[in-house]
């Protein structure tokens, strides 16, 4: 049986927790990568579906607290495609059968029938990401017909579309061309008539087969063609089969070989708005076919590499040859890159001299040989750089993604700054902790081991650090921390444990618990009268799962706990490269009021774009600022000026690590608004100032 690349979420209809357990045991002993979602009863199936992003429901009618009428009904109402197996025991199913098929379900199968089992799931489960792929297709395929038809209204050659013999459409190019003022006065006249009676039996030849789909290929050749006002002019015809509102007919292209200096020097002040819809067409599919490979909750289903590619000296280029010029050179290089990765890539054109190579399925030693073919066979049609002792006409980097992929956007600008750094080894779409350690090591299987026991036991605990007010601030602020127990009751601390967590798949996991469990704290804390407000990270596969504000809003309404109680922080490095995730993540969260951090702030040279770009309440700077800061200058005259920054900007600036008496009094001088370090108070498993 084939193994299931992705995890995939089944939602239980049971209230017999045991009975699920036994279910994805069953499952998980096949290979199949499934997690569960129990539901003791049918009310608000649509939410919890939509919520927690679920594959398939498993229904347990041999359970007697539920009702099998009820959940069929509640199924019929469902909008989403998602198919519905129904368990019974052996005295129900014959009588249930009919009934489960005719309500919608796929399949009907006997209590403890376990290979009957194993066999539709993951039969359900190929169906519905064959579903899921098709219409992902589907919609591409819109896009790109939509993005089609906008270009053929700005091309300066003339395009129309004909079907038996009549314009169904037709751009200004094609009106002006043949001098009609609109649509409706070229349809009014047979295609026939644009063309001298001499050539009308050869087009008319063209047309019957043409509309039957016959054309094997294109066909070009030369016609003379009849102007509105009864004037000839020469002109090279391109026809080819196509479609229009899913009809089949021929597109018909027409140059014509002399054109009048006025319309000529029209057409060449147009072409700056053609190139910017033309990269506008191609980024818009490089996007979409980057989405092609991911689902809904961001898991990368097709793992792929994404190549980053422009023409050295491009600017030079320009200046050289002239604008014009130099933008026909690099259309032509744009033919010479398709020939070279031929079908290998998809390849979409995203400025004049950038483009954009998608390829499935390659590790780092085959994308590191991909980028070098491509260095060593794609040449300028003029050398494009005869100072370079390199040899090659063009700079490329490239990304791995795999696993939880970040929003398109970001995908795109990690292979562009590879690219403009000149650094063309390959970065894979992890977590930074993950990329940041050694991968593979001995010891991440014996910890992994460790967080599915502290999970599954309960083993895992907070501690909490606070964050002082430097400036008499009376809300209760702290910093939350993660410890384990494993099984023989040995710590192990965060850092022993998050890098394999992170590695292992596991953080996610880690961060929903951490995210519980601190509003469970808040909730208790500010019923006892306590004005508390807990700091909580989110790792980069946390953040890039498009329904983790979704399971947030589940906990708060669960404990009763306002947005504004919870700050969740991003290290910087993360923020950098997933702005388009991050960005909307921060628009979503403070929709619920919640706040956010950036930790580990200030290393970037220009940090106030992080500033300008985002909705920040707080700023954590990096713990380094903290370490000897009394007797260093540079250190207080940076810090003097990040405090100020972030002062301008509405942001409440923190120093973490601060382990000395004497860093306090600059730290207050410097007009940083909070503190936080082990001088003040080690984290503790209780919430209790200490003096």
């Amino acid at each position: 049986m084939s193994v299931q690349q992705q995890t995939a979420t089944l939602l239980i209809i049971t209230s017999e927790t045991s009975e699920a357990e036994r279910l994805i045991t069953v499952l998980r002993e096949d290979g199949l990568a499934v997690q569960s979602v129990t539901l003791p009863h049918v009310e608000h199936l649509d939410t919890v579906i939509v919520q927690r992003a679920c594959d398939l429901i498993l229904c347990c009618g041999h359970d007697r607290s539920i009702d099998l009428d009820s959940v069929l009904a509640a199924y019929r109402r469902l909008e989403a495609d998602l198919p519905l197996i129904v368990i019974e025991d052996e005295e129900n199913h014959v009588g249930n059968l009919i009934k489960a098929r005719r309500g919608g379900a796929r399949d009907v199968i006997r209590r403890h029938e376990n290979e009957h089992l194993k066999l539709a799931v993951s039969r359900e489960l190929t169906d519905l990401h064959r579903r899921r792929e098709a219409s992902g297709l589907s919609q591409r395929l819109r896009l790109c017909e939509q993005r089609d038809r906008e270009l053929i209204h700005v091309t300066s050659a003339g395009v129309s579309f004909v079907q038996d013999g009549l314009h169904l459409d037709a751009n200004p190019a094609y009106l002006k061309l043949f001098g009609y003022p609109d649509l409706d006065a070229l349809q009014a006249i047979p295609f026939l008539d644009l063309f001298v009676p001499e050539q009308q039996k050869q087009i008319r030849d063209l047309l019957r087969g043409g509309d039957h789909a016959r054309l094997a290929e294109p066909l070009e050749f030369d016609v003379t063609c009849q102007h509105a006002d009864d004037s000839q002019f020469t002109a090279r015809l391109l026809v080819a089969p196509s479609e229009i509102d899913s009809e089949p007919c021929l597109r018909v292209i027409v140059h014509a070989d002399h054109v009048p200096v006025a319309e000529f020097r029209v057409d060449q002040a147009a072409e700056p708005a053609v190139s910017e819809i033309r990269h506008a067409a191609g980024l818009a599919r490089l996007l979409a076919n980057i989405e092609s490979h991911v689902n809904q909750t961001r898991i990368v289903e097709r793992p792929f590499v994404i190549f980053y590619l422009r023409v050295k000296c491009s600017t030079q280029l320009l200046n050289d040859l002239g604008f014009i010029q130099g933008l026909k050179k690099f259309d032509d290089f744009a033919g010479i890159l398709a020939t070279v990765v031929a079908e290998d890539a998809f390849l979409a054109r995203v400025s004049d001299d950038g483009f954009c190579l998608i390829v499935d399925g390659l590790n780092e030693f085959d994308a590191k040989a991909f980028a070098a073919r491509i260095i060593a066979d794609a040449h300028f049609p003029i050398h494009a750089t005869a100072k370079d002792t390199g040899g090659s006409d063009c700079e490329i980097g490239y990304f791995l993604v795999r696993d939880r992929a970040a929003a398109a956007e970001d995908i795109v600008n990690a292979a562009h700054r590879l690219c403009i750094s000149h650094n063309q080894a390959a970065i894979s779409a992890v977590s930074l902790a993950a990329r940041n350690k050694q991968d593979g090591e001995e010891s991440d299987v014996s910890i992994a081991h460790k967080i599915d026991y502290a999970l599954s036991h309960d083993q895992l605990k907070l501690v909490y650090q606070p964050i002082i007010s430097l400036m008499g601030d009376n809300q209760e602020n702290y910093s939350v921390l993660m410890r384990l127990f494993d099984e023989d009751e040995h710590l192990l601390e965060a850092r022993d444990f998050i890098g394999p967590a992170i590695r292992s798949g596991l953080i996610e996991e880690v961060d929903k618990w951490a995210i519980r469990a601190a509003i469970q704290v808040i909730s208790e804390q500010r019923r006892a009268g306590h004005n508390i407000n807990l700091f909580v990270n989110l790792s980069e596969d946390t953040f890039r799962n498009p329904n983790i504000v979704l399971w947030i809003c589940d906990c708060l309404r669960e404990f009763d706990v306002r947005g504004n109680w919870l700050t969740f922080q991003f290290q910087e490095e993360l923020v950098t490269s997933n702005l388009a995730s991050i960005g909307k993540l921060i628009e979503t969260l403070k929709k619920i009021k919640c706040r956010i951090a950036v930790n580990r702030f200030g290393v970037l040279e220009r940090p106030e774009l992080l500033l300008q770009g985002l909705s920040l309440d707080f700023v954590l700077l990096e713990a380094g600022f903290a370490q000897g800061l009394a007797d260093d200058q540079a250190k207080q005259q940076r810090l003097v000026a990040l405090a100020a920054l972030t002062h301008e900007f509405n942001v409440k600036s923190i120093v973490t690590g601060v382990e000395d008496a004497r860093s306090l009094t600059v730290l207050w001088t410097a007009g940083v608004d909070y503190v936080q370090g082990n001088f003040l108070q080690r984290p503790s498993a209780t919430i209790e100032l200490q003096t």
